[in-house]
């Protein structure tokens, strides 16, 4: 059924109550928070209508309303299609800012940076490793008989190690090496990689103990990796009224427990853009929503940073905060910054 726009914005009014306090609406409050003329009849009316509806329930006869899942999804439609606050969040540009970044970390910190924005828990999924393209491979003389092996993927550098390489070799070895590995590994993924043969032979022998190597380093790499997850922020679910009910929060630690099932249920979504799961409709247990968001890194994609919350989370917030990082990551605010400075420039002149 098409709900009126008074029942719109009652139930909007409701629900926004509700996120702030985690305690039943009454009737009043919304009369108070209407911001027009309307009957304290008509305001009890349209709550008994949408609670028919499905909408809102009443714990016990005297107490107020709290929304329903149905009601939260309207909600965060309506969050979704409105204009968004923007949220800057610092920190997270510095993570990126590094010339040569391990890109477990920056993802670790990011997390912090999210649960952190929010007061609840985040989520990020990075996809698996074999569509990772590896973009250069530097080789650095750091002792006789080693060397640093920096692997530097479309997503930034997945993996730096101390390597040991023939002695006596002469200073040309070193740099010879690095334009051979260059010349096999650029451009391919590791699935090409591990799934080729490669055509070593002539000249290359000498380099062939590099080679596999850094083949190792790849495959030590991947093979601990299938949509690996990180988690920050667990403590501060507990922070939240819902979770002081032992069985919302057994079902939440069980959630954050199973990490394939986190794991799917962040990536399971395609090609959209930014997601939202709420209750048992969703597949979360124990009072739970998640908010979910794509990213990349200069144009790939890596994967998933989400937030857990409460039902009653403040959608708005969060929504808001995904999509900073969002534009963080792709390097949009960056430029923005440049533009507002160079307007400010040309405004002086």
């Amino acid at each position: 059924m098409e709900l009126s726009a008074r029942k719109r914005k009652i139930l909007g009014l409701l629900v926004e109550r509700y996120i702030k306090t985690a305690e039943p609406v009454s009737s009043g409050e919304i009369k108070t928070l209407y911001g027009e003329e309307i009957s304290s009849a008509t305001i009890r009316s349209e709550l008994a209508s949408l609670e028919e509806l499905g909408y809102l329930v009443q714990p016990h006869v005297s107490a107020g309303r709290i929304p329903t899942e149905p009601a939260y999804k309207l909600y965060v439609e309506n969050v979704l299609a409105g204009e968004k606050k923007e949220i800057r969040v610092a920190g997270v540009r510095d993570y990126l800012g590094k010339k040569i970044v391990e890109i477990e970390d920056v993802v670790r910190n990011t997390a912090r940076v999210i649960s952190d924005a929010t007061n609840y828990t985040s989520v990020i999924v990075i996809k698996n490793t074999d569509d990772i393209r590896i973009r250069e491979v530097k080789l650095v003389e750091v002792d006789a008989g080693k060397a640093l092996v920096v692997i530097i993927t479309d997503s930034g550098v997945i993996k730096d190690n101390i390597i040991e390489i023939p002695v006596n070799m002469g200073s040309g070895y070193i740099a010879a090496a690095n334009n051979v590995v260059n010349d096999l590994f650029s451009g391919k993924t590791l699935m090409d990689i591990k799934s080729s043969q490669m055509n070593i032979d002539g000249e290359m022998l000498q380099y062939h103990d590099i080679f596999d190597k850094i083949i190792n380093l790849l495959e030590e790499y991947a093979s601990g990796r299938h949509n690996k997850v990180f988690v920050e922020g667990t403590s501060k679910m507990f922070h939240h009224p819902e979770f002081s009910e032992m069985s919302n929060a057994q079902e939440f630690i069980k959630l954050l427990d199973e990490k394939d099932k986190l794991g799917e249920l962040m990536t399971n979504d395609g090609d959209i853009e930014l997601s939202v799961r709420i209750g048992k409709p969703d597949g979360l247990n124990g009072n739970c929503s998640m908010v979910t968001a794509r990213y990349s890194i200069g144009g790939a994609e890596i994967g998933k940073a989400g937030v857990i919350g409460p039902e009653r989370m403040d959608y708005d917030k969060v929504v808001s905060v995904l999509q900073y990082i969002q534009k963080v990551f792709n390097g949009e605010d960056e430029m923005k910054e440049k533009e507002k400075k160079n307007g400010e420039i040309r405004t002086r002149k």
